[in-house]
């Protein structure tokens, strides 16, 4: 039976339209067992493809229908049985378009450190004046990819990929000198020469059979892939219209310039279909099952990073530093706010606390994160910048004594367990939250001081991954359709607070008739079922207001990490997503009060 090892999803910005959920339901639906998601030098959509492969599919029915009605929703076991997530990545190497899979944890950490390397480069070269190097052309080398091979699947590309660009351009020898260069890293059982066949014309068949035969020549294993964008023609306008936007054209200059796909094949078919269409042929269709039994499903679990210790890499050399644990570090400090904060003798209630409090912390493994906010949080004031932390963090005598909160929850009786508790955490699945307020006008320096303590491959600020809401899609919609601009502006200012299907059946409406949009004509019709195709897809990303993760190893090689056209560095990962990983935040947030 096939598996789909190279679909895209919305997270390769600008060329997918599928939101992993819509993903995940319809390979259930079809019948697949597993399936990879290998988006454009991108893991950001990891967190929400692997729950919702394991997630039962009950509102409707599967395609097995005989069998969901006999037995019910809740008993049919293709929608009971949870999918196999697979993680990857497709990176442009050398110039060049190849994908990669994860095997399991050890391979999901280099893919996430390629994905780093392809969006910010190597941190020893890395400089916050150039940030605009990368962005938008994230590419990696080839002895990169073979000094992250471990643990790795290698599949060769599409037809714009390494090989195949060379059979295209009739070097064969080339291309057979690099299928030989790519096996001695991967060997034989890690490699496959990947084929597509989307009906196009006669040059992509003809292809796809030199791809097989030099595959067999050389001894590597050949495999099917379709390559998916989306899963219906709705999705299919929605591509297209993220196609002419990117370029800067409208639908007719696109289709006129050869830049839209040809057809309507790059949707998601089912594994029945694929076996039909390589009848004759199944060896690509069977070594695609094959790779997707031998790698690991996706595990939450992979992407989550040590917890930061003390001492940071930049006091790593500071003896009185180094001397201490984490946890002893944390218990010093504690102490030693709390003779500043209630004198020499501490009150049995005081002490039983943080004692109750500093055996818990340590438990959970939370030491580095008091540490660290207590390290924001002093460093702040040697700098006379003024700070506050807030919230439930005010319950911790802990976070009192580390000069991190003002109130003090022994004097008021304040419940410590409504911060942090054993029975609301596990030390994975709920990390504390500590919120603190900076200055807004000098929150800068104090990112600044934590990037160069821990080092820029350590830190990296919380993303926020921003969906498309109406009036976006109103617009990207129309101006792809060619409307006057006067139109998609008049639309999209009236749907401030509409998902994108909400907006376009009011446009279909009254609102559209008020201002001139006939929703009647063919071209109307297209547009706002391309408007509505747009529900749930993500637009793009953006950096969150506070959220800053510190971990004690590498961090690209669990949460890749990008730049920002600010020269901040990002995870690729949203802040709802790091809750449901159980990554800490540290939240420094610049609150313009205080700057008053």
């Amino acid at each position: 039976m096939f598996v789909e090892l190279r679909a895209h999803t919305a997270y390769s910005f600008g060329d997918g339209v599928l939101p992993p959920e819509a993903l995940a339901k319809r390979a259930r639906r079809l019948g697949y067992t597993h399936l990879a998601v290998t988006d454009s030098a991108d893991l950001g959509g990891l967190v929400r493809f692997a729950q919702a492969m394991r997630k039962p599919l009950r509102d409707e029915a599967c395609a097995d229908a005989a069998t969901h009605a006999e037995l019910g929703a809740d008993a049919c076991p293709r929608c009971e049985r949870p999918l196999a997530p697979i993680a990857g990545a497709e990176l442009v190497v050398d110039g060049h378009p190849a994908a990669f899979l994860a095997r399991n944890a050890q391979g999901y950490r280099n893919l996430a450190a390629l994905v780093t390397l392809a969006r910010v480069g190597a941190w020893e070269t890395w400089q916050k004046d150039r940030q605009g190097d990368r962005r938008g052309r994230p590419q990696v080398t080839w002895a990169q990819v073979a000094a992250h091979a471990q643990g790795l699947h290698a599949l060769t590309g599409p037809a714009s990929g390494m090989i195949a660009s060379r059979l295209r351009a009739r070097d064969d020898l080339g291309a057979r000198e690099i299928l030989r260069q790519w096996r001695e890293v991967f060997d034989a059982s890690r490699l496959s020469v990947e084929v597509q066949l989307h009906h196009v014309s006669g040059s992509e068949a003809a292809l796809a059979g030199r791809l097989i035969t030099l595959a067999e020549h050389e001894g590597v294993p050949w495999v099917v892939a379709h390559d998916p964008r989306y899963v219906d023609a709705d999705g299919r306008l929605a591509h297209d219209v993220l196609t002419a936007n990117r370029h800067g054209v409208t639908l007719d200059e696109a289709s006129q310039q050869g830049l839209l796909r040809p057809n309507g094949e790059w949707s998601l078919i089912s594994p029945r279909s694929m076996l039909l269409r390589w009848s004759g042929r199944t060896e690509g269709i069977r070594e695609s099952r094959r790779i997707a039994e031998e790698c690991e499903p996706l595990d939450l679990a992979w992407m989550r990073p040590p917890m930061p210790v003390y001492p940071p890499p930049s006091l790593a050399g500071d003896t009185a530093v180094s001397t201490h644990t984490t946890n002893a570090m944390l218990r010093l400090r504690t102490y030693e706010g709390a003779h500043e904060r209630w004198g020499r003798t501490l009150s049995p209630q005081q002490e039983g606390q943080l004692e109750k409090e500093l055996e818990l912390v340590a438990r959970l493994g939370f030491g580095g994160f008091f540490l660290v906010m207590w390290d924001a949080v002093r460093f702040a004031r040697s700098r006379n910048i003024l700070c506050q932390g807030r919230g439930s963090a005010a319950n911790s005598a802990v976070a009192f004594c580390l000069g991190i909160t003002a109130v003090d929850p022994v004097k008021h009786g304040l419940l410590f367990e409504r911060f942090l508790s054993e029975v609301r955490a596990d030390g994975a699945a709920e990390p504390p939250d500590i919120d603190v307020d900076f200055e807004h006008e000098r929150r800068e320096e104090v990112l600044d001081y934590m990037y160069d303590t821990w080092g820029r491959g350590h830190a990296a600020i919380t993303a926020v991954t921003q969906q498309y809401r109406a009036p976006n899609a109103v617009r990207d919609t129309l101006r792809a359709f060619g409307y006057p601009l006067e139109v998609a502006d008049a639309l999209a200012k009236r749907l401030h607070y509409a998902d994108p299907a909400e907006g376009a059946e009011a446009i279909r409406g009254e609102l559209g008739k008020a201002h001139g949009f006939d929703a009647e004509s063919s071209r109307g019709a297209a547009a706002l079922r391309t408007i509505a195709a747009f529900d749930g897809v993500a637009r793009l990303r953006s950096t969150h207001v506070g959220g800053f993760v510190l971990s004690s190893a590498p961090l690209g090689s669990y949460l890749p990490v990008e730049q920002t056209s600010m020269g901040r560095t990002i995870l690729q990962f949203d802040k709802d997503d790091l809750d449901d990983l159980g990554v800490p935040k540290f939240d420094f947030l610049g609150l313009g009060g205080l700057t008053m």
